[in-house]
């Protein structure tokens, strides 16, 4: 709350595997890019599938794979289709969720710029973000101490916090990735529910800027 007294701030509602938060990656940035003096930034992790134990069936690969040919038309972002060759993929999405809200609490000026690397990891690479070994590596990149890390992912704490992101999200009804609002004291104001181009996501935001200023 002290925070938002402070300035208005971007919440940001998305999920490290979901096709289209990555197809709005660019744009993201950009847009905090060109509103970091103005406004704060927040990541909330939305729970695309969190927690789920089941293999990819061939019907739901198949479902998938036009969902990301329809992200990389639209958007130009590079994936890498030799994922669907993979025969026992769990797609739960709360171990690459966790491992952003564990970079928040343990080095917060990389939170933004981690949860970019595990999405380009997973979507461009095919490397497995499921994978304990696989995000801490990732982290690693970003300076934190292994051990450290791995101990704060594994936590209850951890889970905790994730599941409140989850909730948060909820809350704001972000039923759909990538969502995007401003948030003062007083209002919050959608900015997006569902992937936008970057001129529709700018024109809503300068309108919803000009209501508060």
């Amino acid at each position: 709350m002290n925070e938002l007294q402070q300035k208005p701030h971007l919440i940001y509602v998305m999920d490290p595997m979901c096709s289209w938060c990555y197809g709005f990656a660019p744009i993201i940035n950009q847009v905090k890019q060109e509103q970091e003096k103005q406004l704060g930034f927040k990541l909330v992790m939305g729970g695309l599938r969190p927690g789920t134990n089941s293999t990819l069936e061939e019907a739901s690969k198949a479902s998938m794979k036009q969902h990301w040919l329809d992200v990389a038309q639209v958007t130009a972002q590079p994936f890498d289709y030799n994922f669907f060759e993979r025969s026992d993929f769990v797609y739960d999405t709360e171990p690459a969720s966790r491992a952003v809200v564990t970079m928040r609490y343990m080095k917060p000026e990389a939170e933004f710029a981690f949860a970019k690397a595990i999405q380009h990891a997973f979507y461009a690479q095919n490397q497995d973000i499921t994978k304990t070994e696989v995000l801490l590596e990732i982290a690693t990149r970003f300076g934190v101490d292994q051990t450290v890390f791995i101990a704060s992912f594994a936590s209850e704490e951890a889970k905790e916090k994730t599941a409140q992101d989850f909730l948060i999200a909820r809350q704001l009804q972000a039923n759909a990735f990538p969502s995007l609002y401003l948030l003062s004291t007083a209002k919050v104001f959608l900015i997006n529910r569902g992937y936008s181009l970057y001129e529709a996501v700018s024109s809503r935001l300068t309108e919803a800027l000009q209501k508060l200023f």
